[in-house]
């Protein structure tokens, strides 16, 4: 592979099918003691020496990649206070409704991300991305002008379905890496993740209802501001989307391994140089591969491990606002918009700090598999804390002393949290090392992402709904001591059942990795 990886210009991939790894086979549910000559895989890259990143594509995609956490999330802080002004249900039932919107959005991606994945497998990664963020920029600007409930639940909905580039994403940033540079690419995704995790609710709490937060601005002199007091944040999220449009049509270069075989073939025709389109062109008969013979039993095993942390990770997501949310008196900490979107994104800075600095650090000491069993163990420290916030902020009977407490609770929980989401990456290197060529990327990470959509559709709203029932329980002269928690008990019970299932069914040391691409 040295020959090979030397022949390419300095900073551009080398062709998919020489670039991807196929780390990991389906016989690793086999017994370690089945496996013999198997060695751990912190061990298979060392003497590697880095391959250059494409800096400029890898930033394109990252862009690309940042979009959707911003519009998934700009509405967070903001959905409950929607609801109320709507004036459909019992204060104690916001939370359900909030639910139903949160959980549309990844609902609607769900029944669409396959076929968006399948698609990019056969007509390349650009096109499909570029027709994602257009769409996605439409549904969350409609958002924003919306005024009964069914026209949320419509723009919310078509946002998702046009949202599938997070299985594409994941395909080209694969195909432009390889074995020795994957760990420092690949960790850059949850970090635009956690970005938009700081700068939606960031965007959405400072400038949602822009003309009651800023009585003295602009928004205040017109009246369409006031009609629409969420407009604002869905066209700043709508916006980023633009941009990444506008880049990627400008930059962006396709990274299907059967385009670039088309466009080597027509270089090497005008050349006449085939001994350097033998060497280099990947084998078209090694094309994507139908569902079936995708699903093995070791592919299914991390799907049903990353369904399980999907679920865990939305079901985070949809408590964190509506617990802030909250009335004091009815069972939240009572946080203004603002502050509810000064918490929320106190999580990106934490990410800057984990996802760019210690993974690839512990990635190297630790390998892909122990190291997700480890971060996992922060989601139920997590859950736990999030009711003990409330607690301590009940200590203090001066109300301003008692927000101030909150909020840095929060902050503390949440940060612990993001700890956690090193198990991402992780889970990311582990569905894309189980694709049998390159040409099955987008339909194996179009699975997965299918897999998370479903968890993330069905979760925010079952947090919703056990709040509101924890809620009425508390103030129900008959309440019972689960009722009253059950929400705590469920989220401790998913985070732990996610720990459990993949440290049982995923061993510690998988088959060697095969080193692609690495210069010797």
């Amino acid at each position: 592979m040295a020959g090979a990886s030397s022949a390419n210009p300095p900073g551009h991939s080398q062709p998919a099918a020489a670039q991807q790894p196929l780390l990991l086979e389906p016989d690793l549910l086999l017994d370690q003691s089945q496996r013999p000559n198997e060695q751990d895989d912190t061990s298979d890259v060392s003497n590697c020496s880095p391959t250059p990143l494409p800096l400029k594509q890898i930033f394109v995609l990252c862009l690309m990649r940042l979009t959707e956490p911003i519009s998934f999330t700009v509405i967070f802080p903001f959905i409950n206070k929607m609801i109320e002004d709507l004036n459909i249900v019992p204060r104690t039932q916001v939370g359900t409704y909030a639910g139903v919107i949160e959980s549309l959005f990844a609902l609607s991606q769900f029944s669409t991300v396959l076929f968006w994945g399948r698609l990019s497998d056969r007509i390349g990664r650009k096109p499909v991305l570029l027709t994602g963020l257009t769409g996605l920029s439409i549904g969350i600007i409609a958002f924003g002008l919306q005024r009964t409930f069914v026209g949320l639940v419509i723009a919310r909905s078509f946002a998702g379905a046009m949202n599938g580039n997070i299985a594409v994403v994941k395909s080209s940033m694969a195909e432009i890496t390889d074995e020795s540079n994957k760990a420092r690419a690949f960790p850059l995704l949850p970090l635009c993740w956690a970005f938009g995790l700081m700068i939606g609710p960031a965007i959405g709490g400072y400038t949602a209802e822009p003309a009651r937060q800023y009585p003295n601005s602009i928004f205040a002199k017109y009246p369409f501001f006031s009609t629409y007091p969420y407009f604002v944040p869905c066209l700043l999220a709508g916006l980023f989307n633009l941009l990444a449009v506008v880049l990627g049509t400008l930059y962006l270069e396709e990274t299907l391994p059967s385009k670039l075989i088309k466009a080597q073939k027509r270089s090497a025709e005008l050349s006449r140089d085939d001994s350097l389109e033998t060497q280099e062109r990947p084998n078209p008969a090694e094309g994507a591969q139908s569902l079936k013979d995708l699903l093995t039993s070791y592919l299914v095993t991390l799907l049903i491990s990353f369904g399980f942390m999907a679920l865990e990770n939305s079901a985070w997501m949809a408590i964190v606002p509506l617990f802030s949310y909250t009335r004091v008196e009815d069972g939240g900490l009572g946080l203004t918009l603002d502050q509810i979107g000064m918490t929320l994104s106190s999580n990106g800075v934490v990410a800057l700090v984990v996802q760019s600095v210690l993974f690839p650090i512990l990635h190297r000491r630790l390998g892909v598999v122990r190291l997700h069993r480890i971060s996992r163990l922060s989601s139920p420290i997590a859950f736990c804390g999030l009711p003990m916030v409330r607690v301590i902020s009940l200590l203090y009977p001066n109300k301003s002393t008692a927000t101030t407490a909150s909020i840095i609770g929060m902050i503390v929980i949440i940060s612990i949290k993001s700890i956690g989401n090193m198990t991402i990456v992780c889970m990311t290197l582990l569905i894309n090392d189980s694709a049998p060529n390159p040409a099955s990327l987008g339909s194996i990470n179009g699975l997965g992402q299918s897999v998370s959509s479903f968890a993330r559709a069905i979760s925010p709203f079952l947090v919703g709904k056990l709040f509101s029932i924890s809620l009425a329980a508390a103030k129900s002269p008959n309440r019972s001591l689960i009722e009253n928690n059950l929400i705590w008990y469920y989220l401790i019970l998913v985070s732990n059942l996610t720990i459990s299932l993949f440290s049982i069914r995923i061993p510690i040391k998988p088959k060697k990795v095969q080193k692609m691409g690495c210069k010797q």
